[in-house]
C-alpha cells in the first residue's frame, strides 16, 4: 500500500477539489433553485435549465483547452484559479435582476472561470502516484462528487428556505473555496520521481510513460464508443438529478422528504464511487461499468410501475446514485486504461466533451418531454433504452491494450 502511504496528501486534495468543483455543485444544486428562481422571475423550468445547457455544451471548448494549460501552468496552477473562477461565479449568479439573457451569459461566464475546478486536474495528478492501485484512488477522488450529494441538498434548501435562492447562491460558491482552497494549495503536488528504498522522498512510484497523443486516441474506434456511451449514459443521470425534484413531486413526496432521499443517494454515490474503483482495479472495467448501469435501468423500471413510499423511493435513489458514483470514475479509469497515462490531460479533455455536452442537453431535454407529454414517464421510458443501449456499447470496448497498467 506504499502508493497511498506517500499519495494520500494529493489523494485527499484531489477529493476535496472533486467536491467543491463545478461538476459537483452543479449537478447536485440546480434542481432545488429551479422553483424560487422562476417563481420570483417568471420563467419556466425549461428556460432555467437551457442555463445549465450552456454551461456544459462549453465543455466542447473549456475541456480541452483545461487539458492543454494543465500540460504547460501544471495542474496545481490550473486547480487553485479554477476553484477561486468556480466561487466568484456563484457569486455573480446571485445577482441577476430577472434577465433570461444575462442570465445565460452568466453560465457561459462561469463555465470558463471553473473550468479549472473540472475532474481533469483532480483525477490528472493520479496517475503520477498510483499505478496498482489507480481505480481505488480515482474512486477516492471521485466520492468527493458524493460527498458534495449528501451534503448539498440539505444546505441548499436550508438557505433558500431562510434566506432565498441569492444567499443560497453565494453560500455554497463562497463556502466551497473557503472548504477547498486551504487543503489544494498545501497538499496538492504532481509527483517528481520514485520513493526511495527508506520512504524519505515524498514522491509516487515512477510513473508509467506510455500513451497515444491525443490525436491518435482520436484515430481509433474505442476513443468515440467511449465517447458516445459517455454522452448516452450522462444524458439519463444527468436528467435524473437535474429533473429528480421533479420526478419526485410528481410521484407525490413532499421537498423534505425529497431533500432525505436525495441525501440518501448521495451517500451511495460515494459508495458507488468506491466500489467502481476496487472493483476496476480486480476485473475487466467495462464488465463492472455494465453491471453499475442495470441497477438505474431497474430504478427506472420501479419509478414507472411502482407506487412509490418513502422506502421505495429511497430504494430508487440508491440505485440512480451507485451507477451516477460509478460514471465519472469509469470515465477517467477507462480513458487512462485504453490511452495510456502519458497525455491523460489532452486526451481526458477531448472525451470530457462527450460528458459535458450531454450534461448540457439532458436537464431541458427531460423539462421539455415532461412538458410536451404532462409528465415524466415517456422520457424515464426512453432512458430505459438508452440505458440498454449503453451496456452494449460498453461491452463494445474490447479487451485493453498490451501496454495498460
Amino acid at each position: 500500500m506504499n502508493e497511498f502511504k506517500y499519495g494520500w496528501k494529493p489523494l485527499l486534495a484531489a477529493t476535496i477539489g472533486t467536491m467543491c468543483g463545478i461538476f459537483t455543485l452543479t449537478n447536485y444544486s440546480q434542481g432545488f433553485f429551479v422553483g424560487p428562481v422562476t417563481a420570483e422571475f417568471g420563467w419556466s423550468g425549461s428556460q432555467f435549465f437551457l442555463s445549465y445547457t450552456v454551461l456544459m455544451c462549453f465543455g466542447l471548448v473549456t475541456g480541452p483547452l483545461v487539458g492543454a494549460i494543465s500540460a504547460r501552468a501544471g495542474l496545481l496552477i490550473v486547480g487553485v484559479v479554477g476553484l477561486i473562477g468556480h466561487s466568484l461565479g456563484y457569486v455573480i449568479l446571485s445577482f441577476n435582476n430577472g434577465s433570461l439573457m444575462l442570465w445565460y451569459l452568466n453560465w457561459a461566464l462561469l463555465a470558463f472561470l471553473g473550468a479549472g475546478s473540472l475532474p481533469i486536474v483532480w483525477t490528472g495528478v493520479l496517475n503520477g502516484w498510483f499505478s496498482e492501485h489507480r481505480g481505488k484512488a480515482i474512486g477516492i477522488t471521485m466520492a468527493g462528487t458524493g460527498l458534495g450529494a449528501f451534503l448539498l441538498p440539505p444546505i441548499v434548501e436550508f438557505f433558500i428556505s431562510n434566506y432565498g435562492w441569492r444567499t443560497a447562491y453565494r453560500g455554497i460558491g463562497i463556502g466551497a473555496l473557503l472548504v477547498s482552497l486551504p487543503i489544494v494549495i498545501t497538499m496538492f503536488r504532481e509527483a517528481t520521481g520514485a520513493v526511495t528504498a527508506d520512504g524519505t522522498q515524498a514522491a509516487a512510484s515512477q510513473p508509467s510513460t506510455w500513451g497515444m497523443t491525443r490525436d491518435q486516441a482520436m484515430r481509433t474506434g474505442r476513443f468515440w464508443i467511449l465517447g458516445v456511451v459517455l454522452f448516452v449514459t450522462v444524458i439519463v443521470l444527468a436528467g435524473l438529478l437535474s429533473n429528480f425534484e421533479r420526478i419526485m413531486s410528481e410521484k407525490g413526496f413532499e421537498r423534505s422528504s425529497i431533500a432525505t432521499i436525495a441525501a440518501v443517494m448521495g451517500l451511495t454515490v460515494i459508495v458507488g464511487r468506491i466500489l467502481a474503483g476496487v472493483l476496476v482495479d480486480r476485473f475487466w472495467a467495462p464488465g463492472v461499468a455494465a453491471c453499475f448501469f442495470v441497477l438505474p435501468t431497474v430504478g427506472l423500471l420501479l419509478l414507472l410501475n411502482v407506487d412509490l413510499t418513502l422506502a421505495t423511493g429511497a430504494l430508487v435513489g440508491i440505485l440512480i446514485g451507485l451507477a451516477a458514483g460509478a460514471e465519472l470514475d469509469l470515465l477517467a479509469f477507462l480513458t487512462s486504461k485504453y490511452f495510456g497515462p502519458a497525455n491523460y490531460p489532452a486526451i481526458f479533455g477531448m472525451i470530457i466533451a462527450f460528458f459535458t455536452v450531454g450534461a448540457g442537453i439532458a436537464p431541458p431535454l427531460f423539462g421539455a418531454v415532461a412538458q410536451a407529454f404532462d409528465g415524466y414517464t415517456v422520457m424515464l421510458t426512453i432512458s430505459v433504452g438508452l440505458l440498454l443501449v449503453s451496456i452494449a456499447l460498453f461491452l463494445a470496448l474490447g479487451k485493453y491494450p498490451a501496454r495498460s497498467n
